[in-house]
């Protein structure tokens, strides 16, 4: 027999765990299915190393991440700021493996906009951001013309100055995760938003901590190893099941990426948009490897570990280690989206990772010695989305927002939607946008209830 509850929760990483909390302090019961082996979903992209069982690193946001704080705070989970001592250099590594002291991408460790304040392109953005609706963007005015845009055809009708068009593409790509060819203009406006703090250096926590207290109060309610594969239902509830068996449910929440989502079965069919939206949606590229040492070795020579690789075996890497440095920790990302773009790296790196491994250990030892090819831990994500999806990006191209958006959060039936690409911008499709969307598609319940 099918397992009976009101609410059934599909992805147990941060926004179904989000909604789950909501639910149960509403008085529902709830079930949370995961196809992976714990909760946490992208929030726990890294696991801890083997075989010494080091925690993964951190996970870094800007401070206007208000969900994400507010829960942080109620869960007693440290935030720190991003650690940058103006004092230490940032290094650049060009193509033929000349070493650079860089003046022009520091700090890495805040928003490209940041960076780029004193910059006259930067006034271009601004204004435009200002007629952005960030609930819901597809509707501000001129959203058509916006959306038909690309970043990089915006970019070079507003200057001709190659240097600073270089600059603002390589820090755009540092943060959305694809190349401004791929990025929609309004999209991109959306996720700035329009109130900018003067400063904005980022902020940082322990993900895996996050989830385990998120998870702690629910842990009777969640079942690992629970691959969804079809969602049916009719005017008298929903019914989720798998290889596993069935869920009989009044309501679901599909807290799952859009991508992920495309991969179950519905009965009845979602409405066509519904589906597009699925199948068309952008996946960010993205390797993300941690590694550790026994000392943050590069501030002895002055460095702050914070280096841009032209290459793109990493593109780029950042300190990460903890504030009282009882170890050395670096995080650095790989982009595969191709040589051509900034950052980009060669393709084939996304299915070989030990080339992958042992390209980045290179390029890092040329930039910060021989020290930094001997970590004594080293994990990776996977290069592609795999089951579940591997990366919180997802910028979207041209003519999606506008053709796909109205469907985005839109309930169908008796099934709603999370994640954290459908939380509402600037926050979409960041850690803080997945406990936002987690909030409100438990508050949809609740209402029809």
């Amino acid at each position: 027999m099918a397992e009976r509850t009101d609410v059934v929760v599909v992805g147990a990483g941060v926004s179904g765990l989000a909604a789950a909390r909501r639910l149960c302090e509403g008085g529902l019961e709830v079930l949370l299915l995961d196809g992976g082996g714990e909760p946490g979903g992208r929030a726990a992209l890294m696991p801890p190393s083997k075989p010494d069982g080091l925690r993964a690193g951190s996970m870094y946001l800007p401070p206007g991440a208000r969900a994400l704080l507010d829960l942080a705070a109620e869960l007693d989970v440290a935030v720190e700021p991003a650690l940058h001592d103006s004092a230490l250099a940032d290094l650049r590594v060009d193509e033929d493996g000349g070493v650079h002291r860089s003046d022009a991408n520091v700090p890495l460790g805040t928003s490209w906009w940041t960076r780029l304040r004193n910059e006259w392109i930067f006034t271009g953005f601004a204004r435009k951001t200002r007629t952005v609706d960030l609930a819901e963007p597809w509707s501000s005015v001129g959203a058509a013309g916006l959306d038909r845009c690309t970043v990089r055809d915006w970019l070079r009708s507003y200057s001709s100055d190659s240097r600073l068009l270089a600059l603002v593409e390589e820090a755009l790509t540092l943060d959305a995760g694809l190349p401004a060819d791929r990025i929609s203009l309004l999209w991109l406006l959306a996720h700035i938003g329009p109130d900018l703090p003067e400063e904005e250096d980022f902020l940082r926590l322990d993900p895996a901590l996050l989830v385990e207290r998120m998870a702690a109060p629910l842990a009777g309610l969640v079942r690992t190893g629970r691959h969804v594969e079809r969602v049916r239902q009719d005017e008298h509830g929903v019914r989720v099941s798998g290889p596993w068996g069935e869920v009989a449910a009044d309501r679901a929440v599909l807290a799952v990426s859009p991508a992920d989502a495309a991969h179950v079965a519905f009965a009845p069919a979602l409405p066509p948009e519904r589906e597009r939206l699925q199948r068309d949606w952008p996946q960010a590229e993205i390797i993300r490897t941690d590694l550790v040492y026994w000392r943050p070795f590069w501030r002895g020579f002055g460095l702050s570990g914070g280096v841009h690789f032209d290459d793109g075996v990493p593109a780029w890497t950042l300190d990460d280690s903890p504030v009282d440095s009882t170890e050395g920790r670096l995080v650095a990302h790989t982009y595969t989206f191709g040589e051509r773009d900034p950052l980009g790296a060669d393709q084939g790196i996304a299915g070989a990772p030990v080339r992958h491994r042992a390209l980045l250990l290179e390029n890092l030892r040329v930039a910060l010695g021989p020290l930094a090819d001997d970590p004594i831990a080293l994990t990776q994500s996977s290069a592609g989305p795999g089951t579940y999806s591997r990366a919180y990006q997802s910028p979207t191209p041209p003519g999606f927002l506008t053709g796909y958006g109205p469907w985005l959060r839109r309930p169908v039936g008796r099934v709603h939607w999370a994640a954290a690409e459908t939380g509402v911008f600037p926050g979409n499709g960041t850690l803080d946008g997945a406990v936002s969307s987690g909030h409100r598609a438990a508050e949809e319940v609740l209402r029809e209830s």
